[in-house]
């Protein structure tokens, strides 16, 4: 008797595009992501404190997850991985304060996708986000570590009222500020098709999820010019569409978005 032949797996390119603004009010921008498709992850990082302490933050926890990715990515598990990660960054963010005073209080968000084996691996800490956008919906996939949130979920607040109450930019979780932290850590098996958006709360602060997604559909799943552009030339229009929109809106963060799209091999 013949052995039945295994279903093939679906053939999956990963397109990805990334882009951070200063905004139209801050002085110097304190976000940083990272794009490194050879090893399929993907970050954004948004630091915060002092002079120079939220670029330094940003920048060294997204280096750290690179090198550490770049040595494991085919020895490890994906999750441990991504933990083991953001335990180096945040150890290294602690020794840096403790030699330099100019960087005391530092700290930084931490969002890390990494793709391997059709499954999307996430890595979280504080309130940068990871989303997933489809032509029939959009899915937040992370849940803020945020004082509104908290208080959202505790029933204080609507939805509605998180944009606007005083203590929206304020964060529970971080790196570099205690030894201790917690990183949420989630995983979906993406399709064909599935594209995730990264990005830090400068685009979300000024942007609702539904005005997000359908920017999406215009530029991207729906646009005019869909079989006539590449992916990547549809993602850039894209990301530069919701960098221009966030100014328009609001323009009082940095502005920071990395786009991942699932596209036919």
């Amino acid at each position: 008797m013949n052995t039945p032949t295994p279903p093939k797996l679906q053939e999956i390119k990963l397109v990805s595009v990334g882009k951070t603004d200063i905004g139209k009010k801050r002085k110097q921008n304190q976000d940083t992501m990272g794009v490194y498709d050879g090893v399929s992850l993907y970050c954004v990082a948004d630091g915060m404190g002092g002079h120079r302490g939220g670029q330094v933050a940003s920048s060294v926890a997204v280096s750290t997850a690179r090198e550490y990715f770049e040595q494991n990515a085919y020895k490890l598990e994906p999750t441990r991985i991504l933990r083991e990660a953001a335990d180096l960054a945040n150890i290294a963010l602690l020794k840096r304060a403790m030699h330099e005073e100019d960087l005391q209080g530092m700290g930084t968000t931490l969002t890390m996708l990494q793709f391997k084996a059709q499954t999307a691996y996430i890595g979280h800490v504080g309130d940068s986000r990871c989303y997933l956008i489809r032509p029939d919906g959009i899915w937040q996939l992370t849940k803020d570590h945020s004082l509104v949130q908290e208080k959202f979920y505790a029933g204080l607040i609507s939805r509605e009222q998180i944009k606007t109450d005083k203590m929206k930019n304020v964060i529970t979780r971080s790196l570099g500020i205690e030894h201790a932290f917690g990183i949420d850590l989630y995983q979906y098996n993406y399709q064909k098709g599935d594209l995730f958006l990264i990005c830090s709360d400068g685009l979300t602060g000024a942007m609702t999820d539904e005005a997000i997604w359908k920017l999406a559909l215009a530029e991207y799943f729906d646009a005019p010019s869909k079989d006539e552009l590449s992916p990547k030339t549809l993602l850039e229009r894209l990301i530069e569409s919701y960098i221009r929109v966030s100014n328009e809106q609001s323009g009082e963060d940095n502005i920071t978005a990395v786009l991942v799209a699932c596209t036919e091999q």
